[in-house]
């Protein structure tokens, strides 16, 4: 078989399949008769077979006629699928991404993204991989994932690592539903060292962020009366009258909206924590990737480079 075949020839040999004759064809193709003939004698030649055997005024596929028709149909799709992807892959509609990211990040601010983002980007493959804080950086740049969406006071120096800030999310003060205070009857700072608290265990990422803010508001020392590793551990230890717990507003949006927990609101303070989307720096987004951040971006409230 000669393999300068052109998929132009093939496209004329199935739309003659397909429309049942070599006018039809013509026709369908705006070009005239011996044109579409002259096709259909070239592919013959080429495969080394004949095609059709005429049956009055039509043409029947013979038997190796009707395998080239399989297989001139499915390199026909083949290539429009592979112009489809190319042509996303150019736009950012295509292609794949991994994403590593936080707890919290990944369970409570990141899915409605992700998931309006698949919806609007069939053709597109996103992954998201839900890692512990040590861990999310190293992800990146080892190239495990493609960026990294967390809750961080800062990109670590040194690794090689470029940050976008694409948003702030709120840490609030909530207890259960009859616990003191409420979002219009403020705590004071200086209540906070008294009150039982839940949190995660000491040395934890979570943990240290908690201590970062409460130490700006003047709170050094508190009581953690017990600790946990996930948020939804520490809902129930708080919806239990356990304790208080400082807890990102995403990750409790559904409890505040059917009463089983209360904001507590702060007096003078309003803790918010900035969004990094991270990326390698020696690393080129792709198309799909820079949409992806522009989704983040618009999802998470936007932000600056850092």
């Amino acid at each position: 078989m000669d393999n300068r075949i052109s998929l132009h020839k093939l496209e004329v040999f199935c739309t003659v399949v397909e429309l049942g004759g070599i006018g039809r064809a013509a026709g369908r193709l705006y070009v005239s008769q011996p044109v579409v003939s002259g096709h259909i004698r070239s592919l013959e030649q080429r495969l080394g077979i004949r095609l059709f055997d005429r049956s009055g005024q039509r043409l029947e596929l013979t038997d190796a006629g009707r395998a080239a028709y399989g297989w001139a149909r499915d390199t026909l799709r083949r290539g429009t699928e592979l112009e489809r992807e190319l042509a996303g892959l150019a736009d950012g509609t295509a292609g794949a991404v991994a994403v590593a990211t936080s707890m919290t990040v990944g369970s409570y601010l990141l899915p409605p993204v992700l998931v309006d983002f698949a919806s609007a980007h069939p053709a597109a493959r996103i992954a998201a991989h839900v890692l512990d804080p040590n861990h999310i950086w190293e992800a990146v740049t080892s190239g495990l994932c493609d960026l990294a969406v967390t809750i961080a006071h800062r990109i670590p120096a040194g690794q090689g690592l470029s940050g976008e800030l694409v948003g702030h999310h709120d840490l609030i003060l909530v207890g259960a539903a009859g616990a003191e205070g409420t979002a219009d009857s403020p705590v004071q700072v200086a209540d906070l060292a008294r009150m039982p608290f839940a949190s995660t265990p000491r040395g934890s990422r979570r943990r240290d962020i908690e201590d970062i803010e409460l130490a700006k508001l003047g709170v050094i020392d508190r009581d953690v009366v017990i600790e946990l590793g996930h948020p939804e551990a520490i809902k129930h230890a708080v919806r239990a009258g356990l304790g208080v717990a400082l807890l990102f507003r995403a990750s409790v949006a559904a409890e505040l909206a059917d009463g089983s927990l209360r904001e507590i609101r702060i007096a003078d303070a309003r803790p918010r924590l900035p969004v990094f989307a991270v990326r390698r720096a020696d690393r080129r987004p792709s198309a799909l990737h820079r949409t992806l951040l522009a989704a983040i971006h618009r999802g998470l409230g936007g932000g600056e480079e850092r």
